[in-house]
């Protein structure tokens, strides 16, 4: 009997299952947080600043850094100036970033237009990092190897059509010529002067008497003294050149005969009323120029 149960319970140590561990808890994986690129830009005392710290977001993240240095452009009421600190842009550190982005030729013309819309001395800035921007001139040059490019000019609006809901506005080039005067500088200074010559004379004749003569010259003068210095300013002026810009649909903030900085597509070419080529663009984006022009 005592040999059965010791072998029932052999048996029953022999066949029973050991004991499986718990499957350890899986963790679930964070969602990366979203990068909040306006709250960023919100925070930096000085363009500078917010172009410095989207470097340093840039070497973790490309597309957060690109996104916070977008940003820094795009604040408006800096307490320091706004972001004009195109130099910056292209030195050499953001160049593999404004040749491959499809909206770095906007973020480009947003800051020449800051800068004053000084296009024809910016657009060589921007070059040097090899962005795809591109002046009206040369386009209307070459129209064959322009078509299709980003192109950027400073012009005013002279007429506006609409058709079936699309609009086309015609735009007359303008730029910026250095012009010098003279101007004063501090107060003006004078001196007066005043002298007076007195002549007496006495003559004698048998015939007729007597002769007697005076004579008294006075006379004054005053002279002005006066600083100047030369200033140069900048003189809009048209350069002849036309685009008619196909627009999306009509702009009640596009006024007549009011520069802007409009960035377009070239579609080519078409000939003008005076037998000119005038360009074709579709306009992408515009903006105000700012009154003060950095050099």
């Amino acid at each position: 009997m005592r040999a059965a149960l010791l072998c029932s319970f052999a048996l029953a140590c022999a066949t029973a299952e050991p004991a499986v561990p718990p499957a350890p808890t899986r963790l679930e994986a964070m969602p990366k947080r979203a990068f909040n690129s306006g709250a960023f830009a919100a925070e930096q005392f000085t363009p500078a600043d917010c172009e410095t710290a989207s470097r340093q977001i840039h070497q973790q993240s490309a597309d957060d850094g690109w996104s916070a240095l977008r940003a820094c452009v795009e604040r408006t009421r800096w307490p320091r100036g706004e972001f004009t600190q195109l130099e910056r842009l292209t030195g050499g550190y953001w160049d593999a970033e404004l040749q491959t982005r499809p909206d770095a030729p906007r973020l480009i013309a947003r800051i020449i237009a800051l800068r004053g819309g000084d296009v024809e001395g910016d657009i060589p800035l921007a070059q040097k990092s090899r962005v795809p921007l591109f002046t009206l001139a040369a386009a209307l040059r070459q129209p064959d190897v322009y078509k299709g490019r980003w192109v950027l000019l400073r012009g005013a609006l002279s007429d506006l059509k609409t058709d079936g809901g699309k609009a086309a506005a015609l735009v007359h080039e303008t730029s910026l010529r250095a012009t010098s005067r003279e101007v004063q500088v501090g107060s003006i200074s004078r001196t007066d002067r005043t002298s007076s010559t007195s002549l007496r004379a006495e003559a004698q004749s048998s015939k007729f008497g007597n002769a007697r003569g005076s004579a008294q010259i006075s006379g004054s003068d005053r002279t002005e003294h006066s600083t100047v210095r030369q200033k140069f300013e900048n003189e809009r002026v048209e350069t002849g050149r036309q685009a008619v810009g196909k627009l999306a649909q009509a702009d009640p903030f596009l006024e007549p005969d009011k520069d802007f900085i409009f960035l377009g597509r070239f579609d080519g070419v078409k000939p003008g009323d005076d037998e000119k080529p005038v360009a074709v663009l579709s306009i992408s984006g515009y903006f105000p120029p700012n009154a003060l022009l950095i050099q």
